[in-house]
């Protein structure tokens, strides 16, 4: 399954690519196919996509994706050597932005404080009592 997967994800990034896919919302739009996940009969196969052009609205380019998904599938007939060719179903890959929340998160709490003003102790130098 997995090079079913990897070989849809090939051709559609291809398709995408260097297709004749026209869409306005998806001129000038950089994105990278990041994964397919395709269903045991091969009738579904969501493919997951990540937005590079942070300028870009994401619902307009979804749309746009949405709404080439059978032109692609028709380029994918001519690519691919699969017995049948999938619905595609495009969504955002949210993994990459789940991480580098995550990332930042760690690097947060991996990062000591830094000491506040008056927080110097209480002023002896650290020799405690005399007395």
């Amino acid at each position: 399954m997995q090079r079913v997967e990897e070989t849809l994800r090939r051709g559609i990034a291809d398709a995408l690519l260097f297709g004749s896919i026209n869409d306005p919302r998806l001129q000038g739009v950089n994105f990278s196919v990041t994964g397919v996940k395709v269903d045991t009969e091969l009738t579904l196969a969501r493919v997951f996509v990540d937005l590079l052009s942070p300028d870009r609205d994401r619902a307009t380019v979804l749309a746009g994706l949405r709404s080439a998904a059978g032109a692609v599938r028709r380029e994918l007939q001519g690519r691919v050597q699969l017995r049948r060719i999938p619905e595609l179903r495009f969504e955002f890959d949210e993994s990459i932005q789940r991480g580098l929340r995550i990332e930042t998160i760690l690097s947060e709490i991996a990062t000591p404080p830094a000491p506040k003003a008056g927080d110097e102790g209480d002023g002896d130098g650290g020799q405690g009592d005399p007395g």
